[in-house]
């Protein structure tokens, strides 16, 4: 396959999760949810032994004060996943929602997978972070996902 093929897929893949991101939004929001898509410039993994260790998107300076003034006074609990694997690359559509039932955040993101696991998205102690910074990457939003596996395509969470 050539690099063109490989990029045109990955692209394909990433533009389905945003497809997918927004289709799922308009049916939260019929609904009555709030629904805060997020649409990423970068989104990067953080290794487990870094204190702000899991799966960090940034996104620009309007879409996070939007996500700011939404996650405020609230707590988001629950989520769900969508996940697209390939060999080399897992996509997903992360999806949560507030535990009062009014607001929900979601947000596509990629993580590379190696054939020897280092460098790719983990848990830790049954636990994965996903991050939502700002451009300056001075602000943070974290939402803690206490069952984790549907992030991943494999066994390789809680190392």
């Amino acid at each position: 396959m050539s690099a063109d093929d490989l990029f045109g897929k990955v692209v394909g893949r990433w533009e389905a999760m945003v497809e997918e991101m927004a289709a799922t939004a308009e049916q939260y929001r019929d609904e009555g949810w709030e629904a805060v898509t997020l649409h990423p410039g970068d989104v990067t993994v953080v290794p487990a032994g870094h204190e702000q260790f899991g799966l960090v998107s940034v996104v620009s300076d309007d879409e996070f004060e939007t996500l700011l003034s939404v996650v405020e006074d609230r707590t988001f609990s629950a989520c769900e996943m969508y996940r697209d694997d390939t060999d080399t690359t897992v996509f997903l559509l992360v999806v949560t929602e507030s535990d009062d039932g009014e607001a929900v955040v979601l947000s596509p993101a990629y993580y590379e997978r190696t054939p020897d696991g280092e460098g790719e998205l983990r848990s830790h102690d049954g636990e994965l972070f996903t991050r939502v910074r700002n451009l300056a990457g001075d602000d943070v939003v974290t939402f803690s996902h206490e069952a984790p596996a549907p992030f991943f395509p494999d066994e390789r969470f809680d190392s």
